[in-house]
């Protein structure tokens, strides 16, 4: 419970630190999804009930935060306009990536971390991806250029890259707090006269 409190925190401080990061204008325009490599992180660390929850508070606090529909007002002179991404759609996002996360979990627990980083930046492209998808529909017309591959490509790229960092962490930390993340007994146990358990 301990190690669930602190997940919960390291997301609220990942939306903070997300308001800071950052624009690459090198990259083609893209940048650090922290909040999406930290929710994705803790999703390969903790339980499938655990990772719904942490899917539905991450979603609903993005999408309160970038997402909340704003109609036209009139004393404006109509300047606003109502959101292209429906409200709850990254909750249903991040719960679908973080089941994917889920399907390598056991590939975490006993040590290896290779695919659960390529993952990571697979499912922050995934994401924004479908968004992208979403707001095309939205305007009526599908335009993919290079550049966009580009920016999704590299906005992967870096989760990926700070996955490892977070990984790490994530697994000091439950070390600390005696949260077992490592899975024992996955050996398989050999005898000479044929009957291996």
């Amino acid at each position: 419970m301990k190690f669930f409190a602190l997940l919960a925190g390291m997301l609220l401080l990942s939306f903070i630190l997300q308001e800071f990061l950052p624009v690459f204008d090198w990259a083609y325009g893209s940048r650090l999804m922290f909040v999406h490599a930290v929710f994705l992180a803790a999703a390969v660390a903790v339980p499938f009930p655990a990772m719904l929850a942490l899917a539905f508070a991450t979603g609903l606090i993005w999408d309160a935060r970038y997402h909340v529909p704003v109609y036209p007002d009139e004393a404006t002179f109509g300047i606003l306009t109502q959101s292209e991404i429906p409200f709850g759609f990254t909750i249903f996002l991040l719960g679908v990536t973080g089941a994917l996360i889920q399907g390598i979990r056991p590939l975490f627990r006993r040590g290896r971390w290779e695919l659960p980083v390529f993952m990571i930046g697979l499912c922050t492209g995934i994401i924004l991806l479908s968004e992208y998808l979403v707001i095309s529909f939205q305007r009526g017309g599908l335009q993919i250029s290079m550049d966009l591959w580009w920016k999704l490509l590299m906005t992967a790229l870096f989760s990926s890259l700070v996955s490892p960092f977070l990984l790490l962490l994530l697994s000091r930390v439950a070390g600390r707090m005696r949260y077992q993340i490592r899975q024992e007994g996955l050996k398989r146990r050999h005898t000479y006269d044929g009957d291996a358990l």
